[in-house]
């Protein structure tokens, strides 16, 4: 899974992303909670904080498992999300996701590119 975003200051639009292995088959998601991170490119201490994060699972608000054999999740960014991002840039995302094992499976490829919206 490789993705590219291009995202504006304030973007409050749903993302849906198939989870899919390296096959690209989609991953069965039933039972699993779905974990969602965004942070800046470049490595170091104030970058390694989550510029959109959150948790769910099939009745979350924020982040949700819409189709959990197809392996489809969306995301859906508030504008608050946003308010504190002063640079546009590359910023990469992650999400980690935990079955009904307990098993954690990290898939990253994800890159977004933040710009200033002009209004």
């Amino acid at each position: 899974m490789s993705i590219a975003l291009q995202v504006k200051k304030g973007d409050t639009r749903d993302w849906r992303f198939v989870i899919s292995d390296s096959a690209g088959t989609a991953l069965d998601l039933t039972s699993a909670t779905v974990e969602f991170r965004v942070r800046k490119h470049e490595w170091g201490a104030d970058n390694l904080f989550p510029r959109v994060s959150g948790t769910g699972g099939t009745n979350s608000d924020y982040i949700s498992i819409s189709d959990a054999s197809g392996g489809i999740v969306r995301v859906t960014p508030r504008a608050t999300d946003w308010a504190d991002v002063s640079d546009s840039g590359v910023y990469v995302a992650e999400f980690k996701i935990t079955d009904s094992a307990a098993d954690i499976m990290f898939v990253r490829d994800v890159e977004v590119d933040f710009q200033e919206a002009l209004w």
